[in-house]
């Protein structure tokens, strides 16, 4: 049949005939593609125009949301999502009907989750993640969305990545393990499993893993940070992980029969070396700032709930200090409890500072003479934290807990100063003040670098090497739980310290020159210098 305005034309080769109503005939079946930044506007002219008797097709791809468009058809509004060849409608857009989706913003937030079950299981996972999420809104239940993952996530008998994360850990820091991983190695580890980005994964079996898993997430860390650190982090600790699985619990994960993808996992990117040195002036200017807003607050910065009054804690201020004249990396410097922290018997005025192999880097443990002065100094700073009852010398003012400060809470200092703190950046009233005030960015780590050049110029050039840690072997042990007394765990660091291989002499005549370098500048410049604000 072809079809005239109000009439039929017979086909020949057809013994029937159709009539169409003259009133359809008057809306023409149009179909019209457009593609934008879906706004709520859209949604209210399409609610308009879904009247009885509308005819035709109009669908918006969004351009914010891969995959997700608002489509009107018919006399009905519908949120559709077509995703790696799977097309789902998501919901409708008329209040009071199933599956109802209220606004663009959350049917963005729908699109993206529905997007996450595709790449884990495919079209089953997404038809069955949107029955439940609807299941669960009309019916107002108090289950989150990593609720409704987790009731969907199939019951198999071999380990899921959580599994294999908590059996290596286990087996790593085991007594017997041939190489045990130190407490800053399993942190590390759990740190890169706690981002956002593993939620989905983390309760799938290891044997459903894909590299396609991790490849996307590597690609979220290079897109989100500036350094490809975090990415390579991401990429070597799964490695890790279900190589040991595979190797030694091959059966019980399910391991033993999957190709191990994981160790063909690249960034493609390598990190440049750093090369800040913020010299002894900035160092010092820097102490001096966070002094000053130990004692005001931080113009420009979002107060949050956990804030303290002021811009920077005591004990962060304590700490920062700490870090920075000794010159040791921010979590072994900071995991330092007070019976490690002893006068030393054969110096009057001298401190020791020990640290057990399990902290250090190297594996191996490390003793750090204190001058007098530093000693005087730091007894100043330490004596305004609040918490006497803490075995850490740098204990933490928040949290019930009795941990130490956080290796982050240092380097935070600086990110409130130069406003690069979360709280702080792309705010208007936002003022960097480690810029107004002529210094270059720089990180609490950066000072390693810095006391080099300033051992060099004093004639001590091996001086770094042995403040920092580089060049130590191991005599005695000081990570031993059962210490009967303080005296005796007194005397192990004692005899650590001067058993021949710590380089002590060596290393007091290097902590001399570094604080007193730094400290020099930091008491010049309390007297002629006047840090600016803006």
């Amino acid at each position: 049949w072809t079809w005239g305005r109000g009439k039929e034309t017979p086909n020949p080769d057809s013994e029937c005939s159709i009539r169409v109503p003259e009133h359809e005939l008057k809306t023409p079946m149009t179909t019209i593609s457009d593609k934008a930044d879906l706004r709520p506007s859209h949604l209210t002219d399409f609610l308009k125009a879904a009247r009885p008797g509308h005819r035709g097709s109009h669908y918006i791809t969004d351009l914010k949301c891969t995959g997700l468009s608002l489509r009107l058809k018919g006399e009905k509004v519908a949120f559709f999502l077509r995703y790696k060849g799977i097309s789902k409608t998501l919901g409708w857009a008329h209040e009071g009907e199933a599956w109802y989706i209220p606004s663009i913003k959350v049917a963005r937030e729908l699109a993206d989750k529905v997007k996450r079950q595709i790449d884990f299981g495919g079209e089953p996972y997404a038809e069955e993640f949107l029955r439940q999420h609807h299941h669960v809104v009309e019916n107002k239940l108090d289950l989150t969305h990593d609720d409704i993952v987790r009731e969907m996530r199939p019951k198999v008998g071999t380990w899921t990545l959580q599994q294999c994360i908590d059996k290596t850990i286990e087996d790593k820091t085991a007594d017997t393990a041939t190489k045990p991983w130190r407490a800053p190695t399993v942190s590390t580890l759990r740190s890169t499993f706690a981002k956002p980005e593993f939620a989905d994964l983390l309760d799938m079996p290891a044997v459903n893993l894909k590299r396609s898993d991790i490849e996307r997430i590597r690609d979220v860390m290079l897109k989100k940070h500036a350094s490809p650190s975090p990415a390579g982090k991401v990429v070597s600790n799964v490695s890790t992980v279900l190589s040991h699985c595979q190797s030694v619990h091959g059966g019980q994960s399910g391991l033993d029969r999957v190709e191990p993808w994981w160790k063909l996992l690249t960034v493609g990117r390598t990190t440049k070396p750093r090369t800040r040195n913020p010299g002894v002036e900035n160092i010092a200017k820097s102490l001096i700032l966070a002094d000053v807003y130990t004692m005001k607050r931080l113009p420009g910065r979002m107060q949050a709930k956990h804030d303290h009054k002021y811009g920077i804690r005591d004990g962060v201020a304590a700490a920062f200090h700490w870090v920075c004249l000794t010159a040791q990396r921010q979590g072994a410097a900071l995991a330092i409890r007070r019976i490690d922290y002893v006068p030393d018997p054969e110096n009057d005025g001298w401190y020791l500072a020990a640290w057990g192999e399990g902290i250090m880097k190297a594996g191996v443990a490390h003793v750090l003479p204190i001058p007098p002065r530093l000693v005087q100094h730091m007894a100043a700073k330490l004596g305004q934290i609040g918490r006497p009852d803490s075995q850490w010398l740098f204990p933490s003012e928040r949290g019930k807990g009795d941990i130490h400060i956080h290796r982050s809470s240092t380097l935070a200092v600086l990110k409130r100063l130069g406003a690069r703190d979360a709280l702080t950046k792309k705010r208007a009233t936002a003022v960097d003040r480690i810029a107004a005030n002529g210094i270059k960015w720089w990180t609490p780590h950066d000072t390693r670098r810095t006391i080099t050049p300033v051992m060099d110029a004093a004639g001590i050039p091996g001086g770094s090497s042995v403040v920092l840690a580089h060049e130590v072997r191991r005599t005695d042990r000081l990570d031993v739980v059962n210490d009967e007394a303080r005296e005796q765990h007194v005397a192990r660091i004692t005899r650590l310290a001067y058993g021949g291989a710590q380089h002590l002499h060596l290393k007091r005549k290097a902590m001399t020159v570094w604080t007193d370098a730094v400290l020099d500048e930091y008491e010049r410049l309390k007297v002629e210098w006047q840090p600016l604000e803006r």
